[in-house]
């Protein structure tokens, strides 16, 4: 099998995941339990079990977070766990903050130098992309505010506006995620793979009120 290969590149990942597991499962488990104690008596007798990995490529972070817990979340970045660790889907604290809908997460992971400009995702995009389609308008102005690539394309051919817009219902919230993205700057006139523009893709839904927003000024 060539070295190089994506596929050659998963089995070993995969195998290391799965050591890393078994090497590593009481802490996985007393995170499961929310047993923060245990947690913490663990990584002080073995820091290196931050950077654990269970069979999906999580740390010992990532599993708090998609938990939702955010005692636990504290707790590890306190220690020192990396808040720009991906899993194997290439997804960090960030997009799993905008997967639990936790704004604070999110602000802790950015507090403790969390990289908004990560490309992340199997469709190489963003947090700021993911919070866009989910309409997370806290995560997204946190996200902003750290500095987060307002125009990225992911693999799609769709930058977080156009995802607003194909991807969301047309209501007040994605009217608000609109207006959030193109107060920060972000460029409306940026078509996907078919040339259509997110005024284009408005008109196509139907969705008068995110037209009206596209074709307004932004200090309207």
């Amino acid at each position: 099998m060539n070295v190089k290969s994506p596929l050659y590149g998963a089995l070993i990942s995969l195998c290391f995941w799965s050591g890393a597991v078994q090497a590593s499962g009481p802490l996985f488990q007393n995170i499961q339990q929310a047993d923060a104690n245990a947690v913490e008596t663990l990584i002080e007798q073995d820091a290196s079990l931050l950077e654990a990995r269970d069979s999906r490529g999580n740390t010992p972070l990532l599993v708090a977070a998609q938990m939702n817990s955010v005692p636990l979340v504290k707790l590890l970045l306190a220690k020192g766990a990396d808040p720009s660790a991906m899993n194997y889907k290439h997804r960090d604290i960030l997009n799993t903050a905008v997967s639990v809908g936790n704004p604070e997460i999110a602000r802790l992971a950015l507090q403790a130098g969390a990289d908004p400009t990560q490309i992340t995702s199997v469709y190489e995009g963003s947090a700021l992309i993911y919070a866009t389609h989910q309409a997370e308008l806290e995560i997204m102005e946190l996200l902003i505010a750290a500095g987060a690539p307002l125009d990225r394309v992911n693999n799609l051919g769709w930058t977080a506006l156009l995802e607003a817009v194909i991807l969301g219902d047309g209501g007040e919230d994605y009217v608000s995620a609109v207006r959030i993205l193109l107060a920060a700057g972000a460029d409306r006139d940026i078509s996907d793979k078919k040339g259509k523009t997110p005024l284009d893709h408005a008109r196509d839904k139907g969705y008068q009120a995110l037209i009206t927003v596209l074709q307004s000024p932004v200090n309207e």
